[in-house]
């Protein structure tokens, strides 16, 4: 379940409460989040157990105290029921803080209280808890695929935490030490550290995690008997999506020979040259030149040179060094001999007999007389197995396990090269930002195998269609982004990108299935459209939402006004959430005449946002987003229970009129409407004859069938059915037969051209006519003149709608209209 893909995800919830009170108001919060929700309920703890030992749950609501047992006594079991992390939210009237605290330690997620309850705050910590569970999940593979590495590795292998403590050693390490892991979590594995070397690592520890590069240092660690052996020390800093430091990933390599031997110098010749000849590791020294004096068994075999034993056969230590490494050597040389330093260590490569490098690791040492000359002592570690180890280590902090590719810390890294590069070289470079369009039908479809099978194939493609120069990143579920270097024209971009979507656009043979996915790309440029990656992923970002808008399948470049486009729609988004929540929406009503008695006979009911801000906005700049975002769902069911409830408040006054209520398409997707009406005319005592549903020729164009069943489910308990803005759309005579409406409106377009001419009018005639053929009541809506109803009555219109009657009427200003006119 990808974190930008919560609210599309079917989510199984285990709800434990035993008071029905409580437990209802829970469902009805609960069914208030924007969130596709399954939801399993339980009464006791017996339950409770049984269903988590049959069912896997992405989250669990506890009440705090249950009549068989204390919720706290399940927390552990909810959170082990399954492999991935399960969040649990504990809600009860209890605010003791001590009991709050003991719930936090335990593994609760949050704790809210039962009195204070509303459904903002249980979806935003259902979803805040759901982000994490996720987070978690991914977390616990990465480090699944790290102590799987680190287990078969020959050095000793460790992670901590950016505070010092450890939170894994290998097996190699703790077989070591002769010590559990256990013991050595935390700050325990220090206790195995020799005295003088902790102040040191402390240092270089503190530097690299304020600098945040890889740390590099030396330290003694004790034997299991007894004996401080010299390791050297490497760390890598893994890091999130956000580019903060997580984890420490750190490998420990024994070099206690390169120790011996400069002690074995120290002490005396004879021993120096014992230790030289038998040392397991690479040792040589050379004159001022670099010309070899001598090297000994291990560093010939190390580099191909063991057939030869005479020490000419080796080439002099310049000759040895790969030439892009040589000035380092050089310069390690004459600063080891003029500043007189007890000695240097420094990484480099040396060139093998057959011409690969070896990467090892240098100790140097200036010794003023061997043989009668000052030389330098060099002592040779290989370092290619921990290389090995290293590069596995930057593969799983910067590649995505899954495809190979570059994951977002990469990507980040990558652009800041391309923008060094770009400032030196005045070579601009493009950002392709995109993602599969229909990904989710697929995964979830056909299984996340398929949907792992579909990411890798799109990786290969992408990557055999580039430029060996280009780079490809994956952020995450089906987000991909290319950067294109040495950009000259934008024109190219685009070309790519074509290019790109071609390719994908072929099938894709997943199993027994064979697929065809499409792709979308939104195109940034540096440096006009950003001069940081940030920002050009932003806009890239942005421009793929407008592809996405056009149509999908395509590509689009950033527009700066896209910019403020998208921000609108966040900003509408976060609005229209928070309006539903704090009650901002309020209905006006539009009486509807009979056109012969001129008496109210219907209202429609129209939705009005009063913004705290903005203060009030029109329908037209909410409702199409609100639709286009599925929020129109939970508001629909706000409108459905308030017009309701207000016919029935003009029934109990004397005032028996019938409320129009708009349903849109959306909302006829949700395939619970009879559900919501039947609900709200049970609780508000409503009769169905009195509730009209308008809805739009454009019922017909999706999903025909189900929305015609669900209309005559509607019809069958009594409610009324209006099509809406006749004319304009594409309505079949076949559909308006089948499902028969009781009342057709004329569209204002046709109403507000009354007159201009013969053939217009005939055809408004025409419509009117349509009620001799299907048994229904014509309305004319947004009549403003006289002369219109004048012409709309002497034709046989039934009812009319506009501001020549009035304006639609907040429901106070509506009863006052009411009792004027019965007066």
């Amino acid at each position: 379940m990808m974190l930008d893909n919560i609210s599309d995800k079917p989510i199984n919830i285990l709800l434990v409460e035993d008071d029905d009170v409580d437990l209802e108001k829970i469902l009805r919060l609960l069914h208030k989040a924007l969130l596709k929700l399954t939801i399993v309920e339980a009464s006791s703890a017996a339950e409770t157990m049984e269903l988590i030992n049959n069912q896997q749950f992405d989250c669990a609501i506890l009440d705090y105290q249950l009549k068989d047992a204390m919720a706290s006594e399940l927390i552990r079991k909810i959170q082990n029921h399954k492999s991935a992390p399960t969040p649990i939210i504990m809600i009860s009237g209890n605010s003791d803080e001590r009991v709050i605290a003991d719930l936090m330690r335990d593994g609760v997620f949050d704790y809210l209280p039962k009195r204070h309850l509303d459904a903002g705050q249980l979806t935003d910590t259902l979803s805040a808890s759901l982000k994490w569970a996720e987070s978690e999940r991914l977390l616990k593979e990465d480090r699944l695929r790290f102590n799987q590495l680190a287990e078969g590795l020959p050095q000793l292998a460790w992670t901590c935490l950016p505070d010092g403590r450890c939170d894994f050693l290998n097996r190699r390490w703790c077989d070591y030490t002769g010590i559990s892991e256990q013991e050595q979590l935390g700050y325990g594995w220090l206790n195995q550290l020799h005295p003088d070397d902790r102040d040191p690592l402390q240092q270089a520890w503190t530097k690299a995690v304020i600098s945040g590069s890889e740390m590099y240092t030396m330290f003694r660690i004790r034997r299991y008997d007894g004996e401080y052996r010299w390791f050297d020390t490497r760390a890598v800093p893994q890091k999130n999506d956000k580019g903060e430091i997580i984890r420490w990933l750190g490998s420990n390599t024994d070099i206690t020979d390169i120790e011996l031997t400069r002690q074995a110098l120290a002490n005396s010749e004879q021993l120096f040259h014992t230790a030289f000849d038998y040392a397991p590791l690479g040792m040589m020294m050379v004159n001022l030149d670099g010309t070899t004096i001598q090297a000994n068994p291990a560093l010939r075999q190390l580099l191909g040179y063991e057939s030869s034993p005479n020490s000419s056969a080796m080439p002099g230590l310049l000759a040895l060094v790969h030439p892009e490494d040589l000035s380092n050597t050089q310069f390690q040389l004459e600063k080891l001999r003029i500043e007189k330093l007890a000695f240097a260590q420094y990484e480099t490569r040396l060139l093998a007999e057959d011409g690969h490098s070896v990467p090892v690791l240098i100790s140097l040492a200036f010794i003023n007389k061997v043989a009668g000359e000052p030389c330098y002592l060099l002592q040779i570690y290989d370092l290619s197995e921990r290389k090995r180890y290293e590069l596995q280590l930057i593969k799983l902090a910067h590649f995505d396990p899954l495809t190979g590719l570059g994951n977002r810390a990469k990507l980040h890294e990558e652009i800041e090269f391309l923008i060094q590069k770009s400032r030196r070289n005045s070579a601009p470079f493009g950002v392709l930002f995109g993602d599969l369009d229909h990904f989710k039908q697929i995964n979830d479809g056909l299984g996340h195998e398929a949907g792992d099978l579909l990411l890798k194939t799109v990786a290969r493609r992408l990557q055999k269609a580039l430029r060996h120069e280009d780079s490809i990143c994956r952020l995450g579920g089906d987000e991909f982004v290319v950067l294109l270097h040495d950009v000259t024209k934008f024109e190219a971009v685009v070309t790519v990108a074509e290019k790109l979507i071609k390719k994908i656009n072929k099938p894709i043979r997943l199993g027994n299935n064979k697929v065809h996915v499409g792709m979308s790309f939104g195109i940034a440029l540096y440096p006009t459209d950003g001069d940081d990656a940030k920002t050009l992923l932003r806009n890239a970002d942005s421009a793929l939402y407008d592809a996405k808008g056009k149509g999908r399948g395509c590509c689009q470049l950033y527009r700066k006004e896209l910019t403020e486009y998208v921000h609108n729609r966040l900003r509408m988004d976060t609005d229209l959430r928070k309006a539903i929540n704090n009650d901002e929406f309020e209905l006006y009503y539009q009486p509807i005449i009979n056109l012969q008695t001129q008496q109210i006979v219907s209202a429609e009911a129209l939705l009005r946002w009063h913004h705290p801000t903005r203060g009030m906005i029109p329908p037209n700049d909410f409702i199409p987003y609100a639709q286009e975002s599925g929020l129109i769902s939970p508001i629909g069911e706000w409108v459905i229970q308030q017009a309701c409830r207000q016919a029935a408040e003009w029934h109990n006054n004397g005032f028996p009129l019938s409320v129009s209520i708009n349903v849109s398409v959306r909302q006829f997707e949700q395939h619970n409407l009879l559900q919501l009406f039947s609900q709200a005319l049970t609780e508000t005592k409503l009769t169905a004859e009195k509730l009209v549903i308008e809805i739009t020729e454009q019922m017909f164009l999706e999903n025909t069938e189900s929305n015609l069943k669900q209309i005559s489910e509607l019809k069958s308990i009594g409610i009324n059915i209006s099509l809406d803005d006749f004319g304009v759309g594409y309505s079949s005579l076949g559909y308006i037969v089948r499902f028969a409406p009781q009342y057709l409106k004329i569209d204002r377009s046709f109403v507000s051209r009354i007159g201009e001419a013969n053939e217009h009018d005939e055809m408004v005639n025409a419509i009117i006519g349509l009620s001799k053929i299907i048994p229904m009541k014509i309305v004319g809506e947004g009549i403003e003149e006289e002369s219109q109803r004048d012409f709309l009555a002497s034709r046989g219109c039934d009812l009319g709608q506009g501001y020549l009657f009035s304006r639609p009427l907040p429901q106070d200003k509506f009863i006052e209209l009411l009792r004027n006119r019965t007066r």
